[in-house]
């Protein structure tokens, strides 16, 4: 994606800033998620803050949320670190990556509730394609804050 252009008074195009936008992603709970927030970090421009849910699953593993501070421009290499990380789910159980749109983490602490989570809709994407993770992020990064 291009940055956008808007006109000048004196003719001519001005590139405007890439517009910062922040994603809410929630993983877990078989895979840490350590593997895609070294992916991440290999992104320019990109921020990322890790909560841990403070809840023990009977199951076992924890649940993570990673709150992505990013442009509007970094949706293909966001997408890529997404999918290589969904590569690595395990292929039975409750391992997802899930994009929670509108999403917002109410708490400063480092190990939240659920009730410390708000959303409007929550997409899984655990068995889907790469283009198809691309749209979400892409809507993701839409209505982002």
């Amino acid at each position: 994606m291009s940055p956008k252009k808007t006109p000048q008074h004196h003719g001519g195009f001005k590139e405007m800033e890439p517009t910062r936008r922040r994603i809410l992603l929630q993983t877990g709970r078989q895979t840490p998620p350590d593997p895609l927030l070294w992916d991440l970090a290999l992104i320019d421009g990109i921020t990322t803050d890790t909560r841990r849910l403070g809840l023990s699953f009977r199951g076992g593993g924890v649940a993570s949320f990673i709150s992505i501070d990013t442009d509007d421009t970094k949706a293909s290499p966001l997408a890529s670190a997404i999918c290589k990380h969904l590569q690595r789910l395990k292929r039975r159980g409750e391992d997802d990556v899930v994009v929670l749109l509108g999403g917002t983490i109410t708490s400063d602490e480092q190990e939240v509730s659920f009730r410390d989570v708000k959303c409007h809709k929550q997409v899984a994407l655990k068995g889907k394609s790469e283009e198809e993770v691309m749209e979400v992020i892409e809507a993701a990064l839409a209505e982002g804050t």
